[in-house]
């Protein structure tokens, strides 16, 4: 019996920053359709005591852009579409003309927070390694800080891992994961990590509660990695709300462990 139980032995770690957040996300529920980088604004400022602050503001200020067309072009199975947006936002004729810049959120943290906060833009060339030190990093108890992801989704495992899986990969098993949800440009968080015996997985933070369990899926460090790459054209990379006068302490840190500090251009409208 004690051989099973040490079999199956495994630990969460929750970033510092995530006890804040996980509030705010559980009462927000689902995303407007297209604001997933607005609303992670919203949710990251809440959670740092700008209690009113709608993702809509945030987006305006931000300079997002909606499609106009079937949302079923843009929305994953399952998830309903919410267009009772609380502002009225610019429209384009199409995906490709639509979107929120990172330059665009970083510029609305710093105007809704009245300065008191940064979003500071990391950019490396992706690997399982590097999205792990940033992990490292964000346990930094000063920083308090969850590492939002600008990515491209198809490289994920899908959201509907079975529990039985996940314990396997985490003891070493190969599986066969599920095909990813959806093949779009996105914004989700990374919320801390799962320590099996032989392996980890990443507990990740979505917009749907559709995915996985209220919103949290398990995803493995290189699918992260691919999708922050993106390999559409596009850039991705890792946006961290820290409070300014925590910046040049965290950017000297970040640069020091070789990544750059820089807005990409995710193909939305800047």
């Amino acid at each position: 019996m004690e051989s099973i139980v040490q079999q199956f032995n495994f630990s969460v770690q929750l970033l510092p920053g995530m006890i804040q957040l996980a509030k705010a996300h559980q009462l927000a529920g689902q995303q407007h359709d297209n604001l997933c980088g607005p609303y992670w604004v919203a949710m990251l400022l809440r959670s740092r005591g700008f209690h009113q602050l709608t993702p809509e503001q945030v987006a305006q200020l931000a300079g997002s852009v909606l499609p106009t067309g079937d949302p079923k072009t843009w929305l994953p199975e399952r998830a309903r579409s919410r267009q009772d947006y609380g502002l009225a936002l610019p429209v384009a004729a199409g995906l490709g003309d639509a979107g929120t810049s990172a330059q665009g959120l970083i510029t609305a943290v710093t105007q809704l927070s009245n300065g008191a906060y940064t979003l500071l833009p990391i950019q490396t060339e992706w690997s399982a390694a590097r999205v792990e030190t940033i992990l490292e990093r964000c346990h930094h108890p000063e920083w308090n800080a969850v590492p939002l992801c600008n990515i491209r989704t198809k490289p994920l495992w899908g959201s509907s891992l079975p529990v039985s899986d996940a314990i396997a990969y985490l003891n070493g098993a190969t599986i066969t994961p599920p095909p990813p949800d959806w093949n779009v440009g996105h914004f989700f968080a990374l919320a801390g990590t799962v320590e099996g015996s032989a392996r980890s997985l990443i507990l990740t933070c979505d917009t749907y509660p559709s995915f996985g369990w209220q919103g949290y899926h398990l995803q493995p460090s290189d699918a992260i990695a691919q999708a922050l790459n993106r390999g559409d054209g596009n850039g991705g990379g890792i946006l961290l709300l820290i409070a300014t006068q925590d910046k040049e302490d965290v950017e000297q840190v970040i640069r020091g462990e070789g990544f750059a500090i820089g807005a990409w251009d995710n193909g939305s409208p800047s």
